[in-house]
């Protein structure tokens, strides 16, 4: 980026100003002014050129258009004009970014849906009417990524099965952050018959995939592969996974990082981590309740409690394994529990 500049770029300049690398020795050293090159730029905007006219538009969009012009407040005679100023140049954004998305740029969307979704505070009033009419547009162009910001926009106003079906359409046209919502899909059967194979693939894409936001699908898959469902049982790449979504700030899959701990699975035996995360369950998790109440009941990472263990063996229901550890307790004469 910087080279850019200096070699005279006016895409380059424009672009290390809005990217915040414009300090104040690269611009004693460029060879042109940031007037100069927004000229340049619009230029090639006027002309049809999607890529600057997108850049144009953000210009006015981010308010880059005050630092390219050098207005400072004492410029202005009245505080009307001052905001005449921001509120003109502001809504230039708008017929520029809209240029830019017919001519087939869909990155424009974001910032065309922020405009209308919540305006100019004080400048310009929002129209989110507006905002439904560029995510349309993108889902009518096909343009992977507006499909995926429609089904999310969707997927938060409740409409989740037809969130899902464009979640899909994202993810088979190739857009990465639909992977996992796609996976997540098939894996519960949200408008598709469950296929936890399917689903494992797609979560591995988003493994796979150029986006930072990654620890659900590392979750999800963690998940599968130390169930053993819609591929091999794999212990080690399973408490990996979910113990790196853990460690990247992901609510910890307890259950799973507990049955990791108890039994040695994929990492060492750790009993007192083991009841560490089961402990923290607060909802009707069957298995954690039988693996807590052989913990407590053999006193393997907590003080000996036997009658703590059945508490939670009982706890388990109708759970096979818990029903089948809890005949080896019984009350004596005393009403203490005892092993049989």
């Amino acid at each position: 980026m910087r080279r850019s500049v200096l070699e005279g770029s006016a895409i380059g300049t424009l672009l290390s100003l809005r990217n915040g690398m414009m300090d104040e020795e690269l611009t004693q050293d460029m060879p042109l002014t940031l007037q100069e090159a927004f000229d340049i730029v619009l230029d090639k905007a006027e002309r049809g050129e999607p890529l600057c006219q997108m850049i144009i538009g953000n210009v006015y969009f981010w308010g880059d258009f005050i630092t390219i012009e050098g207005r400072l407040w004492e410029d202005f005679e009245r505080d009307d004009d001052v905001e005449c100023f921001f509120r003109e140049n502001y809504a230039k954004c708008e017929d520029w970014l809209w240029k830019a998305y017919r001519n087939g740029l869909s990155l424009v969307n974001p910032n065309l849906s922020n405009f209308y979704n919540e305006g100019k505070k004080g400048l310009i009033p929002p129209r989110p009417e507006k905002e439904l009419e560029v995510d349309h547009y993108g889902v009518e162009r096909g343009y992977p990524d507006c499909i995926f910001y429609y089904a999310s926009t969707l997927y938060d106003s409740g409409e989740t099965v037809k969130a899902y079906e464009l979640y899909r359409k994202a993810a088979d046209l190739g857009e990465p952050r639909a992977y996992f919502r796609t996976g997540f899909s098939y894996e519960v059967g949200k408008g598709v018959p469950k296929d936890a194979a399917r689903a494992a693939q797609y979560y591995q894409q988003a493994l796979a995939a150029p986006i930072p936001v990654k620890a659900n699908a590392a979750n999800r898959l963690g998940m599968l592969l130390y169930d053993g469902k819609g591929v091999e049982r794999d212990y080690d790449r399973a408490f990996q996974l979910i113990k790196w979504a853990e460690e990247n700030g992901n609510v910890p899959q307890l259950y799973y990082l507990g049955a990791c701990y108890a039994n040695g699975h994929g990492t060492q035996q750790d009993y007192t981590k083991a009841v560490q995360y089961l402990e923290r369950i607060d909802w009707n998790c069957a298995p954690a309740f039988y693996l807590l109440g052989k913990l407590y009941c053999n006193g393997l990472g907590v003080p000996k409690n036997i009658a703590k263990g059945v508490k939670y063996l009982e706890k388990a229901g109708e759970y096979a394994p818990a029903q089948e550890e809890r005949k080896h307790y019984k009350k004596n004469l005393f009403g203490r529990w005892v092993r049989r």
